[in-house]
């Protein structure tokens, strides 16, 4: 198919006619750009950025303030700072920057360096920006101005300000910040700050992982100053926060709360054991431990105690006081006692205490004339029915009546054995000296002397094996009346101590959660 004269033609017209239209684009562009440029030569050529944009001198400017925060940073707990990422808005009228758009082909709204304009001087009075001075963290962008004089100015900033925290509730605590907006230098019949709304703009805030934010209230404000006769204005935006708990409650209040309830443990832990002491001392140190690490998070002030660290110290309190009386337990365990309990002691611990808790097999009932003697002399009187009374008391028996006694008694007949000649020794003259052997020893001749003196001698140690055993089972008697005792005090130890640790956590844990103290 090939090109027709008409259809070359067709082709060049339309060729034509777009660059004719981009011509007028580019021309219209320059004609639009040369007004915009005119105008702002003109609005600034004789503009002073130093002097308020006021034809009167008795005008006020009035600042229309208003703050979109977009993040909460960091609340700085030890140091009571508030780091917030905010947007600001600030409209007010300028005098000097008035024009007709019919002068200037319809131009209504331009764009200006606040460097080349009036600015409000406005500063974060509560400012804890230590590297900057007070309220310069502002972005210097450029204003939007329309021909009727009014300048609105849009600015992100970061703002680090002072924050007055009570930590009574911590971690169940709700704060309130302070933004405190306003001009450093003009007065208030020169310029005054006014609210755009009743509260900020925290639609498109960033959730915070530490708090929630409950509202941004805004107040106006005429504060005296001892410097000046006039009052300065100002605008507050009050941050009214609640701290997001879960993470001290994992990490921080159910610990404690857990270790402190396995040191009720110590008084259900036998004292054979050897592990009382042990088991208190070390859940002892652990919660000072979770004290130090709550401290850490706490500013460092004496104007309030947290009701968390209430918490620990009276749990450490309680849990000193277990350790006293675990001493104590231990020390009635372990002694050796000579006496029995008092009778008040049997018969309030033994008896009544003892039913009253349920301690089975402890339980003593009292009697009033139940006594048991430890002193020697009932001690021998108590033996009367002992099977070796007779060869103990019948003092009138020697070795040889009690030998031929017990011969008889074998049907053995006395002489049967021949009695040996009576033993002599030697005088110093050389001449031998006759004597009687009364009782010969164990291991001698079978005669009715030896056969009574070896009875004799096993009756004795009988005997006193046999009073050693009675001694022994009475002390083992008094003994168990003084852990039996020791028992029951530690199942009344474990009800008490229960109940005032879970009295003590129940009345803090309500007052951290409601926010109210109770007295």
């Amino acid at each position: 198919m090939g090109w027709t004269p008409r259809g070359c033609l067709g082709v060049i017209l339309a060729l034509t006619l777009l660059s004719q239209v981009k011509a007028q684009d580019t021309l219209d562009r320059e004609v639009y750009s040369g007004y915009e440029d005119k105008l702002v030569e003109d609005l600034l050529r004789t503009y002073s950025t130093y002097v308020r944009p006021v034809k009167n001198e008795t005008q006020i400017i009035y600042i229309q303030y208003h703050l979109k925060l977009s993040r909460i940073l960091k609340i700085d707990e030890v140091n009571q700072v508030l780091t917030t990422v905010t947007q600001l808005e600030q409209r007010w009228n300028d005098s000097y920057l008035i024009w007709d758009p019919a002068d200037y082909d319809n131009i209504t709204t331009i764009n200006i360096p606040t460097t080349k304009i009036w600015i409000p001087d406005t500063v974060l009075y509560n400012s804890a920006d230590v590297n900057k001075e007070p309220g310069t963290g502002v972005m210097m962008t450029s204003a939007i101005v329309n021909h009727h004089g009014q300048v609105f100015w849009a600015a992100p900033a970061i703002f680090h300000s002072s924050c007055k925290l009570d930590i009574t509730f911590f971690p169940f605590d709700r704060q309130t910040c302070h933004l405190k907006f306003g001009p450093w230098a003009y007065l208030g019949n020169q310029v005054q700050m006014k609210k755009k709304s009743a509260t900020g703009d925290f639609t498109m805030m960033t959730p915070s992982g530490q708090w929630d934010l409950l509202g941004l209230p805004v107040t106006e404000n005429l504060v005296l100053y001892g410097c000046c006769p006039e009052p300065f204005s100002d605008v507050t935006f009050n941050l009214r926060l609640k701290r997001k708990a879960l993470f001290y409650v994992f990490n921080l209040l159910f610990p404690s709360i857990f270790m402190s309830l396995m040191s009720l443990l110590t008084f259900y832990l036998p004292a054979e054991s050897g592990e009382k002491l042990g088991l208190n001392i070390t859940v002892l140190l652990s919660l000072v431990f979770f004290l130090l690490l709550g401290a850490q998070l706490l500013p460092p002030t004496s104007d309030s105690v947290s009701l968390l660290g209430q918490l620990l110290a009276s749990i450490i309190i309680l849990m000193s006081l277990e350790t006293a009386m675990s001493v104590i337990i231990l020390r009635l365990h372990h002694h050796e006692p000579r006496n029995l309990p008092p009778a008040w002691a049997r018969r309030i611990i033994l008896d009544k205490l003892a039913c009253l808790l349920g301690v089975t097999g402890r339980r003593h009932e009292y009697h009033s004339d139940y006594h048991l003697p430890m002193d020697e002399e009932n001690d021998a009187a108590s033996l009367e029915e002992d099977p070796f009374e007779f060869d103990s008391q019948r003092a009138l028996y020697n070795c040889e009546s009690l030998g031929s006694s017990l011969l008889q008694k074998l049907q053995l007949e006395l002489g049967a054995y021949t009695t040996p000649p009576p033993a002599t020794k030697m005088k110093g003259n050389g001449q031998r000296e006759q004597y009687d052997e009364v009782c010969p020893e164990y291991g001698s001749d079978v005669t009715e002397y030896s056969i009574g003196a070896t009875i004799m001698r096993i009756g004795g140690y009988l005997e006193k094996l046999v009073r050693r055993s009675r001694r022994s089972e009475k002390r083992s008697i008094v003994q168990q009346q003084w852990i039996d005792m020791c028992v029951v005090l530690d199942r009344l130890l474990l009800c008490i101590f229960t109940i005032a640790l879970l009295l003590d956590v129940s009345i803090i844990m309500y007052s951290m959660t409601t926010g109210t103290v109770l007295t």
